[in-house]
């Protein structure tokens, strides 16, 4: 029996990499087609099925190719109570915040836990009573999560991904207060989420000044076979940034993933509405909880692009953080993309928009507002499929106990988002690994 479920999980796992795969080459055979891809090594978190299911409900199965390829790093290790607390090693990665006292603490007096690396303290002290109170059960799963970073870390790109101070970062990107990023600067967090203040509207000035061949144009996709009317299925930001003749040093992944995230799970997650789209039909997505991107609608319209003249998406983006003034269908977007602006809470404004054929929400923090039980009651009731991404492994885990609570279970499991953003922000207790859209799992799947 245990064989059997190991191999059930291999099973699963295998399915769930296998779009991330990036042919190399091919070649013809007298045995038939050979296809060689490109080195890869990715771990997903599989649900056993319902009927072998024991006191734990997921496993992390990592899939390689070659299958001699591993991570740089020692293995992921299962987590594990340590007996006695590590001893604490210094930080130094920029001011912090202690754990257990909540008190700031500057980069060069900060220390973390010897063992995991991953939680930040003020001092000995409070490393010794956070561990007696919470780290003690909690050290080995960190320590499995910052095993991670290397397979997190997005190193095909050619910039500094690292980011330990936004507007430090964007100075030296040379996008600071400039565009779009002014929602990743702390310079303009005082200003409504949608309300940049906007002198022009031109691509030029949306990305920040970034050179032509920086930032994707409104030209026909480069490098697409010409004819092909099908929308474009994409595996990764290697693969999108050839497709739109993108230089591996342009930042612009950190705004696209919101966009391209979605595309993701429209042509490659949900079988239905990749048929629907092949077939020249609509999609329509509900997205729930929009903050930042209210800022980045234009980035939405690479949506319109991929789709490559065939099938339309219409996505209604819902949320309290949606400024009255921009209420109703935004302008300048491509013919394939339509967006519309609702305010409100989903449980309140469902009945009042057309059925969806998914429903999407990213960097949900599930645990972190209490509305969400109403819109997961709506969810439950609906049935169709609903995919949430988060920053963290962590976040992951408690988002999952709140679907649990709310009678929803996984069907699509917790894995590395491939489109998630390239920028590895930094959290203020903890060195876990963190992006905007890391993770994406679902339900209704």
């Amino acid at each position: 029996m245990e064989e059997l479920r190991y191999l059930i999980a291999f099973i699963k796992a295998i399915a769930l990499v296998h779009p991330l795969l990036q042919p190399e080459t091919d070649k013809v055979t007298k045995n038939g087609r050979n296809v060689n891809f490109e080195p890869f090594i990715e771990t997903v978190d599989v649900q056993w099925p319902a009927e072998l299911a024991t006191a734990v409900d997921l496993v992390a199965v990592t899939i390689s190719y070659p299958p001699t390829r591993t991570y740089e790093e020692k293995k992921l290790t299962s987590p594990i109570k340590y007996i006695e607390p590590p001893k604490e090693e210094e930080d130094f990665s920029g001011s912090r915040q202690c754990a257990m006292c909540e008190k700031p603490v500057q980069w060069d007096q900060s220390l973390c836990c010897g063992r995991c690396k991953a939680i930040i303290y003020c001092g000995p002290i409070c490393q010794k009573n956070h561990w007696r109170e919470a780290h003690k059960s909690m050290c080995g799963l960190y320590k499995a999560m910052m095993e991670r970073e290397e397979e997190l870390a997005m190193k095909i790109f050619k910039f500094n991904f690292v980011v330990d101070n936004s507007c430090q970062w964007l100075e030296s990107m040379g996008l600071h207060k400039k565009g779009m990023w002014r929602r990743l600067c702390g310079c303009y967090a005082h200003y409504p989420f949608g309300l940049l203040p906007t002198k022009s509207i031109g691509a030029f000035e949306l990305w920040g000044g970034l050179g032509d061949k920086d930032y994707p144009s409104d030209k026909p996709l480069a490098n697409h076979i010409i004819g092909n009317r099908n929308p474009v299925f994409l595996s990764g930001w290697s693969e999108y940034y050839n497709i739109r003749s993108l230089p591996m040093s342009s930042p612009v992944a950190a705004i696209l993933s919101h966009p391209l995230t979605v595309y993701h799970i429209l042509t490659t997650l949900v079988i239905n509405s990749k048929n629907r789209l092949i077939k020249g039909k609509e999609v329509v997505v509900h997205y729930l909880g929009p903050a930042v991107e209210l800022d980045w609608l234009q980035a939405f319209d690479e949506i319109s692009h991929l789709l490559n003249g065939l099938g339309n998406v219409q996505i209604f983006m819902i949320g309290p953080e949606v400024p009255s003034n921009l209420l109703g269908p935004v302008s300048g977007l491509g013919s394939r993309l339509r967006v519309n602006l609702v305010r409100g809470l989903y449980q309140e404004q469902y009945m009042n928009l057309p059925a969806p054929h998914m429903v999407i929400a990213l960097n949900c923090g599930l645990e972190s507002y209490g509305s969400w039980s109403g819109a997961l009651g709506v969810i439950k009731s609906i049935n169709v499929p609903v995919f949430f991404t988060e920053r963290s492994e962590v976040l992951c885990t408690s988002a999952k106990q709140v679907l649990r609570t709310s009678g929803l279970h996984l069907t699509h499991p917790v894995g590395p988002n491939p489109f998630r953003s390239p920028l590895r922000e930094q959290i203020h207790s903890t060195n876990l690994p963190s992006f905007s859209n890391g993770f994406i799992f679902g339900v209704n799947t």
